[in-house]
């Protein structure tokens, strides 16, 4: 990708066939995370989770870095600054989680302090040979934000999450599919093709059961079983009643079997 001029934004955005792509457009800055795209991402996300012409979302970077982190440029400008940024974090990070679509991260060479906390709070991560995940908020005296404590702990366990968070170290792409923080891995020549036909069958899958599920999901380990399964029955009322469902139950009609299939948004 070329160097951005001050005319580009900071943020490309395209939709097609459901898929909404959100690019980050920082490249001189490895996609590090300023002002100007936070308060993009907020708006695009907050448009996305509404528009029903949006079935899935897709964040990039380019193939140098998916997300660098904040932005050292705008950092140490006082506690006021600092905890706007913070709460600007908490509100990217829930408009992914409660967003009822699936949100999917890209991510192809470095992910590294709140770009890691930003793939992880998406609900599928896929990754080429060439991504590295990386904590560095201990180096330079910092904690993790981003969501980055709540999510990894969950993925990789608790101590885990410690060795890699504490010490700062780099997670290469196959330790990140082995550890299930990527879904998929392919090498860099066949990644576009591949990631391309992952998320289209996501933005032609049933979405109103996906956002439910993901809500569900997301929620698991602060649930016990009783409230768990009281989510899942009136999850699945809610469900048996769509029109995604019902399609599926007329097209088992038609076809006689069990083996109707839902017809393409």
């Amino acid at each position: 990708m070329s160097a951005t001029s001050h005319d580009e934004p900071p943020i490309l955005t395209t939709l097609d066939a459901g898929v909404l792509r959100v690019q980050f457009n920082r490249p001189k800055a490895r996609n590090a995370i300023n002002w100007e795209v936070r308060r993009g991402l907020r708006t695009i996300l907050d448009d996305a989770a509404r528009d029903v012409a949006v079935r899935a979302v897709v964040l990039a970077g380019d193939d140098r870095a998916f997300c660098s982190g904040g932005d050292v440029k705008e950092m140490g400008n006082g506690t006021t600054d600092t905890a706007a940024k913070l709460t600007m974090a908490k509100d990217l990070g829930q408009l992914i989680a409660e967003m009822e679509k699936p949100v999917v991260a890209e991510v192809r060479g470095y992910a590294s302090g709140a770009g890691f906390g930003l793939a992880m709070a998406c609900d599928f991560v896929l990754i080429d040979d060439t991504a590295i995940f990386q904590s560095v908020f201990i180096a330079r005296g910092l904690v993790p934000d981003f969501g980055t404590t709540y999510w990894l702990a969950r993925q990789v366990g608790l101590h885990r999450a410690k060795e890699i968070i504490l010490t700062g170290r780099s997670v290469m792409a196959q330790e990140a599919f082995d550890l299930g923080i990527a879904a998929r891995l392919w090498n860099a020549a066949e990644f576009r093709e591949q990631a391309d036909a992952f998320v289209a069958s996501l933005a032609t899958a049933p979405t109103f059961a996906m956002g439910l599920t993901k809500r569900m999901l997301n929620v698991t380990f602060e649930t016990d079983f009783g409230a768990a399964m009281d989510s899942e029955r009136l999850s699945q009322l809610l469900a048996s009643t769509s029109q995604e469902h019902l399609a599926y139950l007329a097209s088992v009609r038609e076809a006689g079997s069990a083996r109707g299939v839902l017809p393409k948004p």
